[in-house]
């Protein structure tokens, strides 16, 4: 037996996924964002710094692919953490062209105190949820982003 659902069709914005999924990302870069400005780097410097501390990220090209940022954003990024001495780029003795990031001490140790800094604001959001409701959640989006026909970049 086919049973339609007759109850009308909401058309508001409230009741929209995009929308509360647009939101929940946005509130929480905020946050991020803010808690971030004390030490004078955004979530994506911190994305760049972390990438080349915690996951061995050795160079621009390898960045770029693993963040799904474009190559020049990559070299601005890296501009301003070369100048805040957080990460070093140096070019590889056997060939010129190829470049070596490196974290500094500075700026494995800001990796340790921003590392900190994420977990806390994950914690504040996911407050009041059981770990099985974390999962799930994480479970649900990835579905959502493999149903998509388009790639965005990570960040």
């Amino acid at each position: 037996m086919n049973v339609e659902n007759t109850a009308p069709e909401s058309r508001s914005i409230h009741d929209s996924l995009g929308y509360w999924t647009s939101l929940m990302a946005r509130t929480m870069e905020a946050e991020f964002n803010q808690r971030l400005s004390e030490f004078g780097v955004t979530r994506v410097s911190w994305a760049v710094l972390g990438a080349v501390h915690y996951d061995g990220i050795t160079t621009p090209s390898e960045l770029a692919k693993f963040l799904g940022i474009d190559r020049a954003a990559i070299t601005r990024l890296l501009d301003k953490l070369v100048a805040q001495d957080l990460v070093s780029r140096d070019q590889k003795e056997n060939d010129r062209r190829s470049i070596s990031l490196q974290v500094t001490p500075k700026g494995a140790s800001l990796a340790v105190e921003l590392s900190r800094i994420s977990k806390a604001v994950n914690a504040q959001f996911s407050d009041g949820l059981s770990d099985e409701e974390i999962e799930q959640y994480l479970v649900t989006v990835r579905k959502m982003l493999n149903n998509s026909k388009v790639t965005a970049g990570t960040l």
